[in-house]
């Protein structure tokens, strides 16, 4: 499903690698950005006072800082007969004290006037990430460049980074047509985690799991994504109503919010797992799922069966052990100990541009990362030689069973 292009989030964005006179405290007391050419265009030639900011720092080891303030966009010499020397004040906040030299900075303004500014610490998933949602590419270039935000279109994945930087993405309108299918199937509240799959891939009628496994794969996250916000707007909006009348019961918004945000969170891998599973099923693929293999270790997926992998007379080369996660982050480590009998292990995800950081320690690890082909665009072509796609994978674990 299509979310829209960048620029209906946006009405223009620029990027820059930070460099010591930006934010180091020994190079520079200013609390202002040089207002460059790139920085002109998007602000304009008029003094902006006040502009209401967010300010956000992400790390992929930690959860996303937000902090809340203001920018002003003015010139120095406004009263100088031939100069300009344009600057954007920011005031002091926890991210910008956060903001490192060689970090990623990208600001953005909206249509309302209101400014974004984002870091990214340098060389996570985070900034590759950024990189990849404004089109700004990997280059460590220290002067502000415009983002290419007309251009830029909204998938299931960008729309999970634009929240991770604390832009809610809209539901395109087309997507009301499934309500009343949901509300039939469920009635008023949500189902079991398998139950809300089988019946999200049942909307996208015949999949092509033999020829398309990574299309199909990525068509069920989009469809499921899809329609779980559009059912959740629904149910909010029932629960909302009673803490939303003539006296606003903010206590009872505060724990209906974040009821909803804690179901956001644990969803996502349970239905990324059920999806896996309608892959296998599909193509008669024996495994086990969730089973403990050494005391509490319990991979994602164990191929044939986790009683082969408890038999010591199972040859070692016909298992294969998966990891699943949506997002990846620093937690892709946990794989490496689910399984000790097998030491060349896989995880797949739908987390696009990966760092490379992150790939070089895998593959030096012998964690081999599989990621469907549709995704493979957000990776740098380096990465991409590497990485193995849905499709791969299968035909390996279906040889190794003796299949196709």
């Amino acid at each position: 499903m299509d979310y829209g292009a960048l620029n209906s989030y946006f009405d223009g964005a620029v990027a820059k690698t930070l460099a010591a006179v930006d934010i180091s405290p020994a190079k520079s007391n200013q609390h202002e950005f040089n207002g460059t050419g790139s920085l002109r265009a998007l602000f304009g030639d008029d003094d902006i006072k006040g502009m209401r900011t967010t300010f956000a720092y992400l790390d992929d080891g930690a959860d996303p800082v937000f902090d809340h303030g203001f920018t002003t966009w003015y010139d120095a010499r406004r009263r100088h007969p031939t100069r300009t020397e344009y600057r954007l004040y920011y005031n002091d906040n926890e991210c910008i004290a956060a903001a490192r030299p060689g970090d990623l900075m990208v600001i953005a303004i909206s249509d309302a006037g209101e400014v974004l500014v984002a870091f990214a610490r340098a060389g996570t998933t985070a900034e590759a990430q950024l990189r990849w949602l404004f089109g700004v590419g990997d280059a460590a270039d220290t002067g502000f460049r415009p983002a290419p935000t007309d251009t830029l279109r909204i998938d299931a994945m960008a729309a999970r980074i634009l929240e991770s930087i604390g832009i809610e993405v809209g539901i395109p309108s087309a997507a009301d047509a499934y309500l009343d299918g949901l509300v039939e199937r469920f009635g008023d509240s949500f189902p079991r985690g398998a139950d809300f799959s089988a019946y999200s891939t049942s909307t996208l009628g015949e999949l092509d799991w033999a020829g398309d496994p990574d299309g199909s794969l990525v068509a069920c996250y989009e469809r499921e994504e899809l329609l779980f916000r559009v059912f959740e707007r629904h149910i909010l909006e029932r629960d909302l109503a009673p803490f939303l009348g003539s006296q606003l019961d903010v206590d009872g918004v505060l724990r209906t919010t974040m009821s909803a945000f804690q179901r956001r969170k644990s969803r996502a891998g349970t239905a990324f797992e059920n999806q896996l599973s309608m892959l296998f099923d599909a193509r008669g693929i024996r495994y086990s799922a969730q089973r403990y293999t050494e005391g509490k270790s319990k991979p994602d997926f164990v191929f044939p069966s986790i009683e082969d992998y408890h038999d010591p007379e199972f040859p070692v080369a016909r298992l294969t052990v998966l990891g699943a996660k949506t997002t990846i982050k620093e937690r892709w480590r946990q794989v490496l100990d689910e399984a000790d009998r097998v030491e060349d292990k896989h995880l797949v995800t739908l987390e696009p541009a990966v760092s490379s950081d992150y790939t070089r320690a895998m593959r030096k690890d012998r964690l081999q990362l599989v990621v469907p082909r549709p995704i493979f665009p957000t990776y740098t072509p380096a990465q991409q030689e590497w990485l193995m796609d849905v499709a791969g994978f299968c035909e390996m674990v279906e040889a190794r069973q003796g299949g196709r």
